[in-house]
């Protein structure tokens, strides 16, 4: 009996001690660090974005934990069947332009942000016509083997 009690007493103390065990809040520093971390990825997106570069742009996209994309009422719930789309609309384009971004960096936890950006965006295409709208995006980026990756998004534009 006093076996089965001892048992019980560590299991019971070991819940109770893994419960307690909360994650410290992050410093205004961390934050800060985060923030950069993420600003510095976002601006290889946006070049690989601006250069057409579907293939750039894919590899920022999480092996692991993509949970999908929303893209203009469009859902995509596979990272290929997302990269496909993106390969197929920037297959069309010979470069683009985003214009008086807007962008908002929230940190959710050390391995998880949000990321919101809005602009004008301009598409320059092969036939060398070009397209502009309002665009308007959120990704959520989590930290994954020292990498931010993407692995939810929403976007939605209106063209002018």
């Amino acid at each position: 009996m006093s076996k089965h009690f001892a048992i019980i007493t560590l299991v019971a103390c070991v819940l109770v001690t893994a419960c307690m065990n909360t994650p410290k809040p992050l410093t205004d520093t961390q934050k800060t660090d985060i923030e950069k971390q993420v600003l510095e990825q976002w601006g290889k997106i946006t070049a690989a974005v601006e250069k057409a570069d579907a293939g750039t742009y894919s590899s920022f996209l999480s092996d692991y934990g993509f949970l999908g994309m929303y893209s203009q009422g469009t859902h995509f719930a596979s990272k290929t069947q997302y990269a496909d789309s993106v390969k197929s609309w920037f297959s069309g384009r010979a470069s683009s332009e985003l214009k008086q971004k807007e962008i908002k960096v929230s940190v959710l936890a050390g391995d998880l942000a949000l990321l919101d950006q809005k602009c004008l965006f301009i598409a320059h295409m092969k036939d060398g016509s070009s397209g502009r709208c309002n665009h308007v995006v959120s990704f959520v980026f989590r930290k994954e083997a020292g990498s931010w990756m993407i692995i939810h998004g929403h976007e939605s534009w209106k063209d002018l």
